[in-house]
Formats: C-alpha cells, sequence, structure tokens
C-alpha cells in the first residue's frame, strides 16, 4: 500500500502496537476488571471524583390497614466516596540498531513488555485500594482485614495456612452484610498461586465441600470464565495471580536480645515465624535492627546472623517489634470496588527527534482512579502459606 505522507507511518506503527498489546492482555486476569461501579461522566472531573454512596432505607415492620395511607420515608443520607485521579504510564526507547541486530523481531517483544508492564503497574495499585486496611467498614462493621479466623491467629501458628473453614467463615460474613454475590451465586475471590496450593491441597484432603475444575462447570468454555479462574470452592470462584502480593504483617513484639559469635537472638512469644522467612525487626536497637534471614527458632525465640560485637542478653524496653510478610486474600461481592477513568490505556508512539532518526520511544498511558465503594462488600483475609 502507498503511502501519501510520511505522517502516515505513526499512525500505522501505533495501530500494530495497540493490537499487539491488546492481544497480549487478553490471556492475563486484570484486577480493574472488579469494578462494577463507573462514574458515567468524567469528561471533566478535576483531580477528585465523589461519588454518592446511597444507604438502604429502614425495613416494614407494621402490615397496611384499610382506614390509614403509608407514611413516605425521606431517603436516608448518602455516604461519599472519592476517586483521586492520577495519570500512570511508561515508555521503552526503541532504536534502529537494535531493531536491525536483534535475532528477532524487536516490535512484538517491545509491545509484549509494555502489556505486562501495563497490567503489572495498574493491577498493583487496584490491590493496594482492596488491602489497604485503613479502609473500614461502614455502619459500625470492624475494618475487613481477618488475622484472627476462627480463633486462630493465621500469621502466628504452627497451621497459619488458608482452610475451608476460613472461606466459609468468610462468606459467611459477607452474607450476614447482604453483600450480592459477585458473579451468579458466586463470590469471587482473589489469592496468590502459593496460597492457592494450600486451600487446594486441604480440599483434596478434608474439605467439606470438592474443589472444582473449570471445566466442570461451565459448558460453553472460556466464554463463561474470568482469565485467570482456577476453580469454584465453598461458594466462591477463585483466581489465582502472582500479583495478589505479599503485604507488611502485623508486628511481634521483641521482649528480649542477645547476641553470641555472630548469631542474634530476638524472644518473641508465640511469634511464629518460621526458618528461612525474612523479618524486619524495628525499635530493638542499631545492633538489631534491619531485615534478616530466621536461620533457627524456637516457640518463643528466633535467632539470625548477624556480625557484631557480643550482646549479653538483656529485656528491651520499651518492647521492639519483628514483622514479616503475609499473604492477603480477597473475596469481593457486587459493588466492591469503583473505577473513574478519564481516558483508558492507550499506547504512546513518541516523535523522532534526533537527527539521523534513530531513536523513537514507545510507551502507555492512562488517567483514571480507584477506590472501594462499599467497604462491607470487600473481605480480606491475612495469611502464610507453608510454601
Amino acid at each position: 500500500m502507498a503511502l501519501s505522507s510520511r505522517s502516515s507511518v505513526p499512525n500505522l506503527i501505533q495501530t500494530a502496537y495497540d493490537k499487539l498489546v491488546e492481544f497480549n492482555l487478553r490471556s492475563e486476569p486484570m484486577f480493574r476488571k472488579f469494578a462494577d461501579k463507573r462514574p458515567a461522566d468524567v469528561t471533566n472531573p478535576g483531580g477528585t471524583i465523589v461519588v454518592q454512596l446511597h444507604n438502604d432505607i429502614d425495613r416494614v415492620t407494621t402490615t397496611l390497614n384499610e382506614v390509614s395511607d403509608v407514611d413516605a420515608v425521606s431517603m436516608k443520607n448518602t455516604n461519599k466516596v472519592s476517586i483521586t485521579v492520577d495519570e500512570w504510564g511508561n515508555a521503552i526507547e526503541r532504536t534502529e540498531r537494535l531493531a536491525l541486530e536483534s535475532l528477532s523481531n524487536i516490535d512484538p517483544a517491545i509491545a509484549d513488555t509494555l502489556a505486562y508492564n501495563q497490567l503489572d503497574s495498574l493491577d498493583y495499585q487496584v490491590y493496594r485500594k482492596l488491602v489497604n486496611p485503613a479502609v473500614g467498614r461502614t455502619n459500625g462493621i470492624t475494618p475487613a482485614d481477618e488475622v484472627v479466623v476462627n480463633g486462630v491467629d493465621k500469621t502466628a501458628t504452627a497451621t497459619p495456612t488458608l482452610t475451608a473453614s476460613d472461606i466459609r467463615r468468610a462468606v459467611a460474613k459477607l452474607r450476614g452484610a447482604k453483600v450480592q454475590p459477585r458473579d451468579g451465586q458466586f463470590y469471587i475471590g482473589m489469592l496468590h498461586p502459593d496460597v492457592s496450593f494450600d486451600l487446594r491441597t486441604e480440599a483434596a484432603g478434608s474439605g467439606a465441600n470438592v474443589w472444582q475444575m473449570p471445566h466442570t462447570y461451565t459448558e460453553a468454555g472460556v466464554g463463561n470464565m474470568w482469565t485467570g479462574e482456577v476453580g469454584i470452592y465453598e461458594g466462591v470462584k477463585f483466581i489465582e495471580s502472582p500479583r495478589v502480593e505479599q503485604m507488611a504483617g502485623a508486628g511481634r513484639s521483641v521482649s528480649n536480645k542477645a547476641l553470641t559469635s555472630n548469631v542474634a537472638t530476638l524472644t518473641s512469644t508465640g511469634h511464629g515465624f518460621e526458618v528461612g522467612e525474612t523479618v524486619t525487626v524495628a525499635g530493638v536497637d542499631a545492633t538489631f535492627n534491619g531485615s534478616f534471614v530466621i536461620t533457627a527458632k524456637t516457640a518463643d525465640t528466633f535467632s539470625y546472623a548477624k556480625t557484631a560485637p557480643n550482646v549479653a542478653s538483656a529485656a528491651v524496653s520499651p518492647v521492639g517489634t519483628a514483622s514479616s510478610l503475609d499473604h492477603k486474600v480477597i473475596l469481593l461481592g457486587k459493588q466492591a470496588l469503583m473505577e473513574a477513568v478519564t481516558y483508558e490505556p492507550k499506547t504512546v508512539i513518541g516523535p523522532v527527534v534526533d537527527k539521523l532518526a534513530r531513536y523513537r520511544s514507545v510507551g502507555w498511558k492512562f488517567l483514571g482512579g480507584w477506590n472501594v465503594y462499599r467497604p462491607e462488600a470487600r473481605y480480606v483475609l491475612t495469611v502464610e502459606s507453608s510454601i
């Protein structure tokens, strides 16, 4: 096809990149797809968009009769939920020499890298909103993050892994808060593959229900499934993703310190840490503070390598803390997440600015934001994994 001018070339390049990026994103789960509340008109939103959350009116407790009319009631005051709209983006420099000397076609590789970077970056922002412990539930309900589940601290015991009982409890709490399921009769669960391993292992051995693989409950194939879906269990459709990342867990109190022959030993009653786990120590002193890999442990102490002069056993006053990374498991019902988009993610082909036309940037950008819409529709479990 003949080109009428050189200005047509960037448009064709961008169209090609758009198709490549879109194709690469099809097979990956994106967390923003769970946003089912979106402001209709955000053409001139400013930096913050405010959405009204309507509260239910009181239930009817008396019967109607033939002699008096019903009293109309006022709509209850709304809760305001805001979304901060931010700009996100990244770019790669494509050089003429790289394109000519690469053993493979460089353009699909750039598109694949940009697609994953877009996915990874935006998913991280959605994930941060969904697991933000500062977002509490409304109407007097306690914050959504659950560390103690069924009376067991899932981050400081010999059996800290996710079980069927934990999921049943979470589903019961969602239903008790009148949260509508997200997909038919099922809630949506998002979990890390390591946590999925523990849950599916428990399900195979002693779970009350059988873990159902996707092909056993869909007749039309992929069209009826979420991308990344791995199965149904205890009323939840689960989606695995490495982007359901670990986050800093609650700190354990450190009450005593000692250091002998370059081995530091701290006392933390019932800490629940494991050998090989990385812990962050704070509030003890400059010798002991920092991030370290545990080399030995008892029920109430843990040790790690630390090259420093010996320190005699002594109490830590005030007490310090030791924390590790915990896994988050997110369960969602309807209207858990809202999204405001000024413009969708798009590829951008930068101009050629050098005299010999050797460099061109290729990138993506997005303008939008997310927040929890109905806090009671989001439930977060904090657990650890056995692997």
